[in-house]
């Protein structure tokens, strides 16, 4: 066996030396490592070196007994380097690190050492070695191929490669020059240029083997012609990474459709590029339409798709407002198209325009594993479920998630033969290092066994006497040892150095409190220098002005951003959401405290994961929600390894306390870690059948639940009169138990029905003498749900369908095509056409002021707000008049929080969508008099973005999203109504005065601007 107990010792050992390099621990205070590391150089280089022998002689036997090691090799070569203690060698140690990850198809690591490489790199560097450091950086970097002069066989190798990537032709002569110019080496016996050039001839045949130019073509069964424009440009990629490979052997690129479950970082953009591009090009599809499930996700495909593709395609991302900016004139265009959604956008498309389903030919679902995400899991299940029921075996649906442990099983639902599950276990993510705080001031590493620690960095943590405050006796230190929080800032200040660091708190408020943490530690003459040091001042000054335009300069959010540290999270006003994720990729700011909003698929660069708490709210986060947010670490190709480091020391502190539970909390927490151990993907609409869990010791029995429901549904009182009856029952068995989620689980499970019932409506209108119950019913059998569930579930939901199709019996034909556009439930509706007759709406001409009256009043009656409060009308006459919450807040005197959630949900969320309600009814009922849908579509619109004009609205849905300047940018362009399809022409005119504003403002609104603007 090559890689030995002892060569995995060593390996460990190696690594510990680099993290004590990281962390910046005296040598002095180095723990006493029983083996010497560094005797590992010898081993490594040689299975590197026969590796390559065996990939040039095409000798399979060798190269699968030197494959398995190719990871520990290249992960020693890359801890030799940060150990820092054979300078001499580092070019080295990159170059033959980059080799090794590259031969072990590691491309996005052999990228980070490569860089490296060129950073180091020496202009007396030995021929073989240069012409491998060019061929790398040419192949995994675009970086030009400069070509030796210094050896003709050299140069001839160079010229045939470039050759051959710029027309796919010569392959063949490029292995003859290899093998002429590894026999003039060999002549020369020089060691060095042995081991190089043997290096150098494996990654070419490697790449030649893995080469767009070759596989392309094979996996579309597409001639070669039909990529060629493409595989000239600079866009293209040289080779196809492991994850592009698996879906072309999948079939993927032929058109078959596809579940495709792969870690987060392996290149996933890239493959979403390649299946739409072979779907244009075999004109198996004119447009594709990507579904994710967050308006910022939708934001970053639409760049990543607009930076890919460029003028080739039309990209149209459709605003999240759920009113009618769509038409099917759209497909008249003679460009490929790609149109972008949230699932609740093309819920509302297809119940508006039917046949706006039969344009599509190519459906990618990102972030696929939301069955079972609250109420909106229903609609999301219940779309996918019409989508498939509407497509042919033409079109194709590809359904994308790195943590859908249950693959297979949705694989099955949604696909059944006509479809494949494209995963791979031996694709691995960016590697990541889990450690743990101790209040030894340790830090302990583990890896693939909890049970096993790998090393540890000792000493690593100072603690320092803060200055006292006027008038106070007791000594504060930092970090306080027993402290989460200040145990994270502290590592981060340490770290941030290397990169960028996530603070993860589990709630809101959390985030501020970490925040104003660090500002007393500034406050005591603690100086987090490294925080502040790491970031670019500049832009932390303009990220700071916008802060300050929300929240007031005295702000903690706005004083922080002066100090390096910024805040992400769900209601934080979208445009400084864009900003501080520019920010990051960019490198301008190295450290954010966020929530779990940072799981759900955005992509920000960072090293290091500080967890506070594996709780959300009151509950243990989800292992999968956990296993998503990890996998923000170390994106590929920007680091080699990323960390997470828990800094709650209790968890490891108490790991084998057996007597207050401190072993069961380690095993909950190592859990975590284990991506087998990931929750699999339910279903929304199975949960109505299922148990309400209130804790570990009481909960209700689902199935009666369910009896419930289906014996009193249609009732008025139904859901309330649920929530009374358990809660009755929850205090006659449990008296003490005050705090339970059973009026929460009761309006998940009302909100579910509605979706159910909104779907069937649709449905049912499309065919006005269809059997309702008989379809009803095969459109239970066809959900996730009902695949999922055991007989006795899948009888209470045909019972569930059954009656909710008795109920939509008692409406005619036309009344169902009203309420299926409404994407509400029938009652709701009901109410909506009594109040649209009863204030007359259609008949009598309000002004704007009385239209905002009497919505927000009707919506207050027939919406149950989280936040009970009384001035609901003022906020949202501010929200409207582009007030910021540190104005709202001096009016009403709530929390800024409460602001934030106010604004964000129940104003631009749920009563834009309510204003979006009543003008489904009004349309519908052709019968006006005077018509107040011009005023209502511009009053749902600017709910939506919180903005005072039509012309701040249409700077918000085509420039950039964010309500301050939007405003700003309207009254300097001093034109209210300006409509969206002409904002941009506007723009253009003012372009000079509006940069200048910008230059104030954080760089994303000034570079989106000039993108926007560019002829």
């Amino acid at each position: 066996m090559i890689f030995s107990n002892t060569s995995n010792y060593m390996l460990k050992y190696q690594k510990a030396k680099a993290k004590l390099v990281e962390y910046d621990i005296p040598q002095k205070d180095y723990p006493k490592f029983p083996l010497n590391s560094n005797e590992l150089s010898y081993p490594v280089v040689y299975i590197l070196s026969r590796y390559a022998e065996s990939v040039i002689e095409n000798n399979v036997a060798d190269m699968e007994e030197f494959s398995p090691h190719l990871v520990a090799a290249s992960q020693y070569f890359d801890a030799a380097v940060g150990a820092n203690d054979r300078a001499e060698y580092d070019v080295d140690f990159l170059l033959s690190g980059a080799a090794s990850y590259f031969l072990s198809d590691d491309f996005g690591s052999a990228k980070v050492l490569c860089s490296e490489f060129f950073a180091r790199i020496n202009p007396e560097t030995n021929v073989p070695q240069k012409i491998m450091g060019d061929l790398l950086g040419y192949l995994l970097l675009n970086r030009d191929f400069h070509i030796s002069e210094d050896t003709p066989d050299g140069e001839k190798v160079c010229r045939s490669l470039l050759a051959y990537y710029n027309t796919g032709e010569g392959a063949e002569e490029i292995q003859n020059l290899l093998s002429e110019y590894r026999k003039v080496i060999y002549e020369n016996d020089a060691p060095m240029e042995i081991y190089y050039v043997d290096i150098l001839c494996a990654i070419v045949t490697v790449a030649l083997s893995k080469s767009s130019w070759s596989l392309l073509p094979r996996y579309s069964e597409l001639d070669q012609s039909l990529w060629s424009d493409y595989l000239k440009s600079p866009k293209a990629p040289r080779m196809l990474w492991p994850a592009q490979q698996l879906i072309g052997e999948k079939g993927v690129l032929k058109g078959q459709s596809a579940i495709v479950q792969l870690p987060t970082g392996v290149g996933k953009t890239k493959s979403i590029e390649l299946i739409i591009r072979s779907s244009f090009a075999s004109d198996r599809a004119t447009t594709a339409i990507i579904v994710a499930p967050l308006r910022a996700l939708c934001n970053e495909i639409a760049n990543d798709m607009i930076s890919a593709f460029g003028d080739e395609v039309l990209v149209n991302q459709f605003s999240d407002v759920l009113e009618e900016d769509f038409s099917l004139d759209l497909f008249l265009s003679l460009k490929s198209k790609i149109l972008i959604c949230t699932p609740e956008k093309l819920s509302y498309i297809i119940h508006h325009q039917a046949d706006f389903l039969d344009e599509i030919g190519l459906y990618i679902f990102d972030e696929g594993h939301m069955f079972d995400d609250g109420s909106r899991g229903a609609i999301y299940e219940l779309l996918i479920s019409e989508i498939r029921g509407h497509i042919s075996w033409e079109e194709q649906i590809i359904l994308l998630s790195a943590v859908l442990s249950n693959a297979e099983q949705i694989q099955k639902w949604l696909l059944g033969e006509a479809g494949v599950l494209a995963s791979d276990p031996k694709i691995k993510a960016t590697p990541k290092t889990i450690g743990f705080a101790s209040q030894t001031k340790d830090i302990h590493y583990y890896s693939d066994d909890s049970a096993q620690e790998d090393f540890y960095v000792p000493r690593s943590i100072e603690v320092i006497a803060l200055q006292k405050r006027p008038r106070e006796k007791k000594q504060r230190y930092f970090p306080e040892l027993t402290d989460a929080k200040d145990i994270a800032i502290y590592y981060a200040n340490k770290l941030c150095k290397n990169g960028g660091a996530a603070i993860f708190a589990n709630r809101t408020s959390t985030v501020l409190t970490v925040i104003n943490r660090i500002i007393e530690l500034r406050d005591r003459g603690h100086d987090l220098a490294e925080i502040k040091g790491n970031s670019d001042g500049e832009e932390m000054n303009r990220l700071a002005q916008l802060m300050s335009d929300y929240y007031g300069e005295q702000h903690p959010y706005t004083i922080a951003c002066y100090l390096g540290v910024v805040p992400h999270y769900s209601n934080l006003p979208n445009g400084l959401r864009l900003a501080v994720e520019h920010a990051c990729r960019n490198k301008a700011l190295r450290l954010v405290a966020c929530t779990s909003t940072l799981a759900q698929g955005v992509n920000i660069p960072i090293k290091y994961l500080f967890m506070t708490s594996f709780m959300v709210a009151r509950n243990s986060i989800q292992i999968r929600s956990f296993q998503n947010l990890m996998g923000r670490t170390a994106r590929s190709g920007m680091y080699t390894e990323g960390s997470v480091i828990v800094t709650d020391p209790r968890l490891f502190d108490n790991r084998n306390n057996r007597i207050n539970g401190g072993n069961l909390r380690w095993n909950d927490c190592t859990k975590m870690f284990d991506s087998s151990a990931s929750e699999p993907c339910g279903s929304s609409i199975l949960s109505l059948v299922q148990d309400i869990v209130i804790d570990y010791q009481a909960g209700f029995i689902g199935s009666e639940v369910a009896k419930f429901i289906i014996e009193n549904y249609g009732k008025n009182d139904c859901f309330n009169q649920l929530i009374s009856e358990l809660s009755s029952a929850l205090l006659e068995r449990y008296p003490s138990k005050t705090n339970n989620n059973i009026a929460e689980s009761v309006s998940f499970r009302k909100r579910t029905m509605e979706a159910i019932e909104n779907h069937l409506c649709f449905v049912f209108s499309n065919d006005e003498n269809t059997d309702r119950q008989a379809i009803a019913s095969e459109i239970c059998k066809e959900t996730l749900a009902y695949f999922m569930a055991n007989d006795d579930e899948k009888a209470l939901l045909e019972r569930i369908f059954d009656i909710i199709a008795l109920k939509i019996s008692e409406f005619d034909h036309s009344q169902l095509k009203n309420y299926a556009r409404t994407m509400i439930g029938i009652d709701l509706s009901l109410q909506i056409e009594k109040w649209i007759a009863e204030n007359h709406l259609t008949q009598q001409n309000y002004t704007n002021e009385q239209l905002v009256k009497m919505l927000i009043s009707f919506f207050l009656e027939t919406h149950t707000l989280k936040k009970e409060i009384g001035c609901f009308a003022d906020i949202c006459q501010m929200w409207l008049d582009g007030c910021s919450f540190v104005e709202m807040h001096e009016c009403t005197s709530l929390p800024i929080a409460d602001l934030e959630d106010i604004c964000s949900k129940s104003i631009s969320y749920e009563l834009s969508f309510f204003v979006g309600n009543i003008i489904d009814i009004i349309e519908i009922n052709d019968e006006d008099i005077v018509n107040p849908l011009p005023n209502l579509l511009l009053l749902q619109r600017r709910l939506k973005y919180g903005v005072k004009t039509e012309t701040a609205v249409s700077v918000c849905e085509k420039i950039f999203n964010d309500r301050f300047l939007a405003n700003l940018l309207a009254d300097e362009i001093g034109h209210d109504a300006i409509e969206a399809n002409s904002i941009v022409g506007v723009m253009k005119s003012h372009k000079e005065d509006i940069l200048d504003i910008l230059s104030a403002y954080p760089t994303y609104f000034s570079e989106r601007l000039q993108w926007i603007c560019k002829d």
